[in-house]
Formats: structure tokens, C-alpha cells, sequence
């Protein structure tokens, strides 16, 4: 095993954002930095960065290993990233392969991970999920995905695919995502809340910038605390749509716990109320009675600890360093 004082390169990398950090296995961040995606320049560009961002925090000598953080759908295990809708041009993208070249590593020190499960992993091993065997991780972020540890491992399907719950869908009706109309990434993702307020009040002006389509989450929060009732409609529909997707899983997977992403962070308490509501609901009762449903541990930390946490995971059949 390992020195708890090896140090691992984490890359978070997102349609927004990207970031690195230089981290131990006990999850101690030594060194962190953040820029600007800039997605539309590309893979090649982006991994440029991503390199030389990393290379700045982590001296490629004596690195334990890389963790990668990312969008799918993807091969996790081979570490290829098929398209994802945030990251234009990465269509049969070898990134495992590429970053091990341009670090020096063998490609076994080299792990990809959805990002939700990713999330998921990070607070199986420093946050909420510590004392639990199974536990599933909802985004509740800009998307809506589901990352699911079993046992310590990320779940992932045929040919390495990354669960895309998201894409599921809940109602027939409703605002669309990603060309679907009604899927849980619709309704019940941060960027959904938006989505939803257009599509219940189409003649309410919810900005007084013209040129925005939709309002975004904060600002029908924000209706929402001065006391509107359709702002508070609003949330409500989506905090059922949380509450529902979290029912699908516990019924499938009966985790211990389920937990839930940004939207728990930044809205009240009655969101989760509303969530809870709809969960005991609509799962199952033993699902409802063996599962706890509460907000992720890391809060602000998960970003970052996220794809350290991916640079932990062994590789099939291998030990996790300690």
C-alpha cells in the first residue's frame, strides 16, 4: 500500500469550469486551482490546459496517480469520453491513454470517473456515505445524475457507461433537456427550475432582461422567499421531481443513503421537505424505511475532493491505496 503522504493529481473538468488540485489519500488538499472551460475550443485545447494547469500544481515525479472528474457518457473503465453535451467535440476522446502520455505515468495510474460518480465516491470516502455500503449520489446541479457506489465501487454498466438517469423519463409532458421532453434532467435538475417556470406561466416575464429565455434557479428562489406563489410552484415541481427520481433508485438499488447535490445547499428548507415528501410518497415502503435521504457531507469541498477521490479508485480487481 501506499504512503497516506502520496500525492495525487485530481482534474475536475466541466462545460463551465475546470479545475486541479494536488491532494493526499486521507483527502487533504495541498494545492488547488481553477479557470474558465472555454468548451467551445475544443478537446485538444482543453487537455492542453489541462496539463500544464496540472503540471504547475504536481511536479510529475513521484505523483501517485490522476483522477479525472467529467461528464459522460463515457467509458469509464478504458477512460473515453463519447460526446458529452457540455463539451463539444469530445467524440471518442482516449483521455485516460492521453493524459498518462503527456504525464508519464503507465495508464493504470490514470482513473476516469463520471462526475456523479465521482461526487458519490468522494463522499463514500470523507463525507456522509463513510459508514454505508451502498449509497447513491444526485447532482440536483446545473444536470441531473445519479452516481451509484456499491460496495466502494462506482457502478457502471456494459462497456464502462456511466448511468445517465438524467435522460430517463418522468412525464410525458413538460419542459424538454437535451431533446427529451419530461426527463428528470427537465425537472429536476438546478437548471430545470428555469425550464419550469417558462413552461407552467409561458406569459409571465420572470427578468426584466428581455433577452434571457428563462429565469435561472437563483431568481425564482429569490420570487420564491418574498413570498410568490409561483415561484413557490415552481420549486415545488421540481423538488417532487427530486423526490420522485430518488423513489426510481431506492426502489432499484435500496441504498442505505441517497444524497442530494447543490440544490440542497442553496435552497431552504422546505425544498428538502418537499423532496422527503415525495420520496416516502412514491418509493417503496421498505425502500422508504431502509434509506435515508439527506443532503451531501462536503458542501462546498465536493468539487474538489471529487476527482481526488477518482485518482483513489483502484483499478478492477486492485486494491484502493490507503
Amino acid at each position: 500500500m501506499r504512503s497516506k503522504q502520496a500525492r495525487y493529481l485530481g482534474l475536475d473538468v466541466g462545460g463551465t469550469k475546470c479545475a486541479a488540485v494536488l491532494g493526499t489519500a486521507g483527502g487533504r488538499i495541498i494545492a488547488r486551482t481553477q479557470w474558465p472551460s472555454q468548451a467551445p475550443r475544443g478537446p485538444g485545447a482543453m487537455i492542453d490546459e489541462l496539463t500544464v494547469r496540472g503540471r504547475a500544481l504536481a511536479p510529475v515525479d513521484g505523483l501517485a496517480g490522476i483522477g479525472v472528474s467529467i461528464g459522460g457518457p463515457l467509458d469509464a473503465p478504458r477512460g473515453i469520453i463519447y460526446s458529452p453535451p457540455n463539451l463539444p467535440g469530445w467524440d471518442g476522446i482516449e483521455l485516460r491513454a492521453i493524459l498518462a502520455e503527456k504525464f508519464n505515468l503507465p495508464v493504470e495510474k490514470v482513473r476516469i470517473e463520471h462526475d456523479a460518480a465521482a461526487c458519490a465516491l468522494a463522499e463514500y470516502r470523507w463525507g456522509a456515505g463513510r459508514s454505508v455500503r451502498r449509497l447513491i449520489y444526485l447532482t440536483c446541479g446545473t444536470g441531473f445524475g445519479a452516481g451509484i457506489v456499491l460496495d466502494g465501487q462506482a457502478y457502471y454498466g456494459a462497456a464502462g457507461r456511466s448511468a445517465e438517469f438524467g435522460h430517463v423519463r418522468y412525464r410525458c409532458d413538460g419542459p424538454a433537456a437535451f431533446g427529451k421532453t419530461g426527463s428528470f434532467e427537465a425537472f429536476a435538475a438546478g437548471s430545470g427550475i428555469g425550464r419550469i417556470a417558462v413552461w407552467k406561466y409561458p406569459s409571465r416575464r420572470w427578468t426584466a432582461d428581455s433577452s434571457a429565455p428563462e429565469p435561472t434557479g437563483r431568481q425564482v428562489a429569490q420570487c420564491a422567499e418574498q413570498g410568490d406563489a409561483e415561484a413557490r410552484d415552481v420549486l415545488r415541481i421540481n423538488a417532487q421531481a427530486v423526490g420522485h427520481g430518488a423513489a426510481v433508485l431506492a426502489d432499484v438499488f435500496f441504498p442505505e443513503v441517497i444524497l442530494l447535490g447543490s440544490l440542497a445547499r442553496y435552497l431552504d428548507k422546505n425544498w428538502l421537505r418537499q423532496v422527503r415528501q415525495a420520496f416516502a410518497e412514491e418509493a417503496l415502503p421498505d425502500a422508504v424505511k431502509l434509506c435515508r435521504l439527506r443532503p451531501a457531507g462536503l458542501g462546498a469541498r465536493l468539487g474538489e475532493l471529487s476527482s481526488l477521490a477518482a485518482a483513489l479508485q483502484p483499478a478492477a480487481g486492485g486494491m484502493a491505496p490507503a
